[in-house]
């Protein structure tokens, strides 16, 4: 569909919407349990809108496998849009197979997987209406241990043995909160029921860790260059639902209690340092690991950005520091360091 019809569709359909009422229910605090060889020394690799099914996925997997060969990885992150154009309805999907189990089993780690506007799709792909498909990537945890996702909102946390936990990740489902239409349930509408619900579960589970790392991971990003935008501004479109004003809003819960906000949707790879609008936390994008559409746009002062390429990101964390290296994948399929960021505690 041409996002030249998105403003009209979305004007129409919102002005059918019913209005959203009802009690806030609290969302279950779900948590996954991790193990890694040294809980005082974390390395994970890092992709997002890597589901084409084609050889840049294939490719860029491959590359993650010889960084991991070589540095090490003891935990993968999925950020979102794990399935194109549309993501399955089933658990029992062979989608599963071919987009993850295939081309990620070899890497022999788990992957902590959230879902994105495709993996959502309701009336075309990428609308981002339809929960039942982040639904089915839930359900398909219960069969694949190494695909990690036990609610569409969960937290994560490593074990540094007698000192508390390294690092925690905390899981959030934004599809609902930026969707080019208004979503099929009218309680997951922005501001509605589960929204708040969401953003209480966000807010605590953030006070209540005592990691020191504390890492949320979103499909949508809150700060961009690439073509979509930063939240609240979504690629240009005229109504709140549809630009991320909830997914601003629920991000800025993070902001100054969150070290790093984790996202993709941007075909991109971009690292900023805290922001005014969120001070004391740092945005990182890494939505290059299959599609990579779509160039540098806006102009906000990024610490590394690269646009029209392949990759992925590989974090290590210690206790006193946090690393993100960015990877670019050539067309050989042989990945390079493009840049470094550290972040000191």
């Amino acid at each position: 569909m041409s996002r030249r019809l998105l403003p009209l569709l979305g004007l129409l359909l919102s002005a059918c919407a019913p209005a959203v009422s009802g009690p806030v229910r609290s969302l279950p605090d779900v948590t996954a349990t991790l193990g890694v060889p040294d809980p005082e020394h974390l390395r994970v690799v890092v992709m997002g809108d890597q589901g084409t099914g084609d050889g840049v996925q294939r490719r860029v997997a491959a590359a993650m496998g010889a960084v991991c060969q070589q540095q090490g990885c003891d935990l993968g992150v999925g950020l979102g849009d794990n399935f194109y154009p549309a993501g399955p309805r089933e658990a029992s999907s062979p989608l599963f197979k071919t987009r993850f189990a295939d081309i990620y089993g070899p890497l022999n780690i788990p992957f902590l997987m959230v879902p994105g506007n495709h993996d959502e799709s309701g009336l075309f792909g990428g609308d981002g209406t339809d929960a039942r498909g982040a639904e089915a990537e839930v359900a398909y945890s219960k069969l694949n241990p190494q695909w990690v996702m036990p609610g569409r909102t969960y937290r994560a946390p490593v074990s540094a043995g007698q000192g508390g936990n390294l690092a925690e990740f905390f899981a959030v489902d934004t599809s609902p909160l930026a969707a080019y239409l208004p979503v099929h349930r009218a309680s997951e509408r922005p501001g509605g029921p589960w929204d708040a619900a969401q953003r209480a579960w966000l807010t605590g589970a953030l006070q209540s860790s005592s990691a020191r790392w504390k890492l949320v991971l979103g499909h949508h990003p809150l700060f961009s260059n690439g073509k979509h935008g930063d939240a609240g501004h979504y690629d240009g479109l005229p109504f709140a639902f549809q630009r991320g004003d909830a997914v601003q809003d629920l991000y800025g819960l993070a902001c100054g209690k969150a070290d790093v906000l984790l996202s993709g949707h941007v075909h991109a790879l971009e690292v900023f340092a805290p922001q005014p609008e969120c001070p004391g936390t740092w945005t990182a994008v890494s939505g290059a690991a299959g599609e990579i559409g779509g160039g540098k746009v806006g102009t906000r002062k990024a610490a590394a950005g690269f646009f029209g390429q392949p990759g992925f990101m590989w974090l290590e964390i210690t206790p006193q520091m946090l690393t993100i290296n960015i990877y670019t994948v050539a067309p050989d399929g042989v990945p390079t360091l493009a840049a470094t960021q550290e972040i000191r505690k």
